[in-house]
């Protein structure tokens, strides 16, 4: 007989902890301000502007007949643990944004035109990628680190990654009529560190498992600089 798996108490917990919080949260305020709280709860708290915008003083992925192309490349040493990372980056980003309502050029067609043309690299010309997906934004992150191990300590599982994103728009040339030219509108660091507190042991969790729980805070936190999103939204 199949053995069942045992449920987790973890949802459990995070729920307690959200219902307290928002009863210490209530506790505090007026009565005008607890059905103004009440309400909040109810609807949703106003959403967080993403960074992107706030960078670009109003500019959103979202803007009307704006499509946009996901890229990314990384150093031989933050592909050791995983040789698919710059393909598995460009699909899981994709796909968040697409839930997101970007319009977004088809993972698939980027994987296959990186397999056909070379690896992408931090300096390579993103003008020409953009046109040839008729693209109106460039998103690049390069990876100068990534791996799920904690260091030193090959036991213990804690995700990794930092490195740079960079967004290209396509914009008129100003000398050739009809030629477009690559204006870099948005460039920051980003670092991730998954879990925060302490690192998964191998007994709590399997690699594969912690890869893919990895995978999916890392692809959130990144399309979190460009998508508007509720704090109270878990990763």
């Amino acid at each position: 007989m199949d053995r069942q798996a045992e449920p987790t108490t973890e949802p459990l917990i995070q729920s307690a902890a959200k219902a307290l919080l928002l009863a210490m949260w209530l506790a505090s305020l007026s009565s005008c301000q607890i059905v103004t709280g009440v309400l909040m709860i109810a609807q949703g708290f106003p959403k967080t502007t993403c960074d992107f915008t706030k960078f670009t003083h109003g500019r959103k992925l979202t803007e009307k007949d704006k499509r946009v192309v996901v890229l990314s490349s990384s150093l031989d040493s933050a592909r050791v643990e995983v040789p698919s990372l710059d393909i598995d980056i460009i699909a899981a980003v994709s796909r968040q944004l697409k839930i997101a309502d970007v319009k977004i050029v088809d993972e698939h067609k980027v994987a296959n035109w990186i397999d056909e043309q070379g690896n992408i690299t931090s300096a390579t010309d993103l003008q020409p990628i953009g046109e040839h997906f008729k693209a109106d934004f460039v998103i690049l992150f390069t990876f100068d680190d990534f791996g799920y191990r904690e260091e030193n300590s090959p036991n213990l599982y804690r995700g990794h990654a930092s490195g740079k994103v960079v967004v290209a728009e396509l914009v008129d040339d100003g000398i050739k009529p009809g030629k477009k030219r690559a204006k870099v509108i948005y460039n920051k660091p980003f670092n991730s560190k998954y879990p925060l507190n302490r690192p998964y042991t191998a007994d709590q969790e399997g690699p594969d498992t912690f890869k893919q729980k990895f995978m999916a805070q890392l692809s959130q936190t990144l399309t979190r600089l460009f998508v508007d999103y509720r704090p109270e939204d878990e990763i």
